[in-house]
């Protein structure tokens, strides 16, 4: 009987947002230990529940042995105390299990804390010093991890997303238990190859079904066919965490030492020939209204306010666009969700039917628009709770502590009681609203929105309204990142091209 630990630490952190991440960020989303982590996690399209099918469907002798999963929404550094009550948990978790005979673990590889700008890397140290150098470890790594070479030195064993939005995360979850088994019944050794590539990419254009992303997640699953390679993962990156890890990279991981390499090589190069393509210009809040009201579509028109992308740790409540909307008396159109607690307290207090004086969002970032004061008819409350329908996190449960659908003139606004991106029609469904009705939705949102909403709408029209987390990397000031690097740095190139 082979004794294999499963665990799930996730955080993707920004450096440039005044908002922090803090215990309570953990223990709204998840925040689990032992077995309660194989009742939240079995059946959902996830990392762990990946892990969790495959070593209950293995024909070998296996127990699976629950650590420590712990996960908050991406917002802004994690505080030193977090991340130490965290890792000394999970660190204790794995003592008080040992033996093990190998460990699963699910990472973002984008998370910075508090005077440590990599916590993984430091993480997977720890780790490795509790439990040795004999037993294999496999992770899993978002798109758009930021990896340290060091990261590669405690276990060759990463599987990176290949799709944007994240829908195979759970496949990730099943090659990264497979690899584990590989190397307990049948000795197989791994190895890997990495390369860190002087790019900073905005990740809006970083789509797998189309773009520059595409070619090369096409190109890395072609190297898969390769005698001595398994896995090629390619990242993206994360530009709002300020380290010096923070860049494109990939990593590719097999049996052949000298094909892996070659196989790396050719991929960096392919990449950075591609790196001008994941450049786009995008309209204001302004202009984008503009465009969505002169469409005729039979189905919604979407604005994507990615600068306040809850996923990309905006803060869920700039009021540009929403100004922009309550201004021109924009009608059959959803807005949503705006962060605002204060406001949905409010509206409870009114209660359903009634009429309620409200200042909208603009709290946390009024630098990026003030609060609006408006009259708005309250029209459902609800506790926030639903079930996502997927296929993006399918089945995860979901609370936003809290709901509000209010109208203001003719504009349906869902308040929500933490920031979350509308990433599933069913935080507007559980309001009792049905967003294919609408003419415009206006979506805090970048792109996994797009894995359940694309069969509902016409268009997606990207705006880059003020927030933190802006398509245009120039205006954020940098301290920590390798300098040079592109297109940050013009004057950058790799030998031979």
């Amino acid at each position: 009987m082979k004794r294999i630990g499963i665990a799930f630490f996730y955080h993707e952190s920004h450096s440039f947002t005044p908002m922090i991440t803090e215990l309570e960020q953990f223990e709204n989303e998840a925040y689990l230990l032992g077995k309660d982590i194989i009742d939240h996690y079995r059946g959902t399209k996830t990392e762990v529940g990946g892990f969790i099918d495959y070593l209950t469907g293995s024909k070998e002798e296996i127990e699976i042995v629950p650590l420590l999963c712990a996960s908050a929404v991406p917002s802004g550094v994690v505080t030193k105390e977090t991340f130490e009550k965290i890792e000394k948990d999970m660190i204790g978790s794995i003592q008080d299990n040992l033996p093990l005979d190998g460990l699963l673990l699910a990472l973002h590889g984008a998370m910075v804390v508090d005077g440590l700008p990599d916590p993984e890397e430091k993480m997977l140290e720890n780790i490795r010093e509790t439990i040795g150098n004999n037993i294999p470890i496999a992770t899993t790594l978002d798109l758009h991890a930021n990896i340290s070479e060091k990261m590669v030195t405690y276990t060759p064993m990463h599987f990176g997303f290949k799709t944007y939005p994240h829908i195979d995360m759970y496949e990730q979850g099943l090659a990264a238990a497979n690899a584990i088994c590989n190397c307990l019944f049948e000795n197989k050794q791994y190895q890997a190859a990495f390369i860190r590539l002087p790019m900073l990419l905005p990740s809006l254009n970083m789509r797998t079904e189309t773009g520059p992303m595409k070619k090369m997640i096409d190109l890395a699953k072609e190297a898969e066919n390769i005698k001595g390679v398994d896995n090629v993962s390619i990242f993206g990156g994360f530009p709002y965490a300020d380290t010096a890890s923070s860049s494109a990279s990939l990593i590719v991981v097999g049996t052949d030492k000298k094909t892996m390499g070659e196989v790396a090589e050719k991929l960096a190069r392919e990449y950075w020939g591609l790196k001008k393509e994941f450049l786009v210009h995008l309209p204001s809040a302004k202009e984008g209204l503009k465009i969505a009201l002169s469409r005729r579509n039979k189905k919604p028109v979407v604005l994507a306010d990615i600068s306040d992308n809850p996923l990309s740790c905006g803060s869920g409540d700039t009021t540009e666009l929403l100004r922009m909307m309550l201004r021109n008396k924009v009608d059959q159109a959803l807005f949503g969700g705006l962060y605002d607690p204060e406001s949905i307290k409010r509206c409870q207090e009114a209660g359903e039917g009634k009429t309620v004086e409200l200042e909208l969002g603009g709290k946390v970032t009024p630098e990026f628009g003030l609060p609006i004061r408006v009259e708005a008819k309250v029209i459902t409350l609800s506790d926030g709770v639903f079930y996502n329908s997927g296929p993006f996190n399918q089945h995860l449960k979901v609370d936003l502590k809290a709901t509000a659908h209010i109208v203001v003139d003719k504009l349906d606004i869902v308040l929500i009681g933490r920031p979350m991106s509308a990433n599933d029609p069913e935080m507007f469904r559980h309001l009792g609203i049905d967003p294919t009705k609408k003419k415009i939705l206006a979506l805090k949102v970048k792109n996994h929105f797009r894995a359940a909403f694309d069969p509902l709408i016409e268009e997606v029209i990207y705006v880059d309204a003020p927030g933190v987390s802006t398509n245009n990397l120039t205006t954020l000031e940098y301290k920590n990142i390798i300098r040079p690097i592109w297109p940050l740095d013009n004057a950058i190139y790799l030998e031979g091209e």
